[in-house]
């Protein structure tokens, strides 16, 4: 129990997804798969969203029926929680269950900044979801296009607070690169974050690490100054 993977939903990210209902269909089992947006928040007061897979009858283990669905549904082709790291009950002190965990609620806080929007000064803010990323993208390659070729370009675009703003090619062009640099800075501390997590050696520094905590530099050792050379 239960299964850790972000997927973005209408109602926002989830991250954690138990199976809460199994419904016998012939040789079928419609399962009732409730989402929550983290492991923490796995309980009904935070639910978001739920989902009805299906498996095989044959996919069920008698012996630990809610196991072995959790399991299948982690390895179902084309399964919606395919790729997904199913988390037995922990032991005190599992250290790799809790890791496992905590990557699994960074991860759904990485991905809901990645589609939350960013601000562009003078400007405002711009949506990031999947489908607004994708539109960035498009138009950014709409503005190269032209302004390599000399023509005007410009496209009004509805901003986040549901404004407009009329944009030129080489604005377009900057939105691009500022959504770049969005995502990249997210992915950079969460990719940072994995490394905390991999080297925390116990229940209580893997407890510390958290989305906002600060990531200190690699030191770097200065640049060697040339030895002094006695003159003649």
């Amino acid at each position: 129990m239960p299964i850790l993977k972000p997927i973005p939903t209408p109602n926002g990210i989830t991250a954690a997804h138990r199976i809460v209902k199994t419904e016998l269909t012939g040789a079928t089992l419609r399962l009732q798969v409730h989402m929550y947006p983290s492991l923490e928040q796995a309980q009904d007061a935070h639910l978001l969203w739920q989902e009805y897979p299906e498996l095989p009858l044959a996919t069920l283990d008698v012996q630990d029926p809610i196991a072995s669905l959790e399991r299948a549904l982690t390895t179902q082709v084309d399964g919606l929680f395919a790729g997904g790291t199913y988390v037995p009950d922990a032991a005190e002190g599992d250290l790799e269950t809790a890791r496992a965990r905590k990557w699994a609620d960074i991860k759904a806080e990485r991905d809901r900044l990645e589609g939350g929007g960013f601000d562009m000064p003078g400007i405002g803010r711009f949506d990031s979801d999947a489908d607004s990323r994708a539109r960035i993208v498009g138009a950014v390659t709409a503005a190269k296009i032209a302004q390599d070729a000399g023509q005007p370009y410009t496209i009004a675009w509805t901003l986040a607070d549901n404004s407009t703003f009329e944009l030129d090619a080489p604005t377009t062009i900057a939105v691009g690169f500022a959504l770049l640099a969005h995502v990249d800075a997210i992915h950079q501390h969460s990719r940072a974050l994995r490394e905390q997590i991999d080297a925390a050696q116990d229940l209580q520094a893997l407890a510390a690490i958290g989305w906002d905590v600060q990531i200190e530099p690699e030191p770097t050792e200065a640049d060697p100054q040339p030895a002094e050379t006695e003159q003649p």
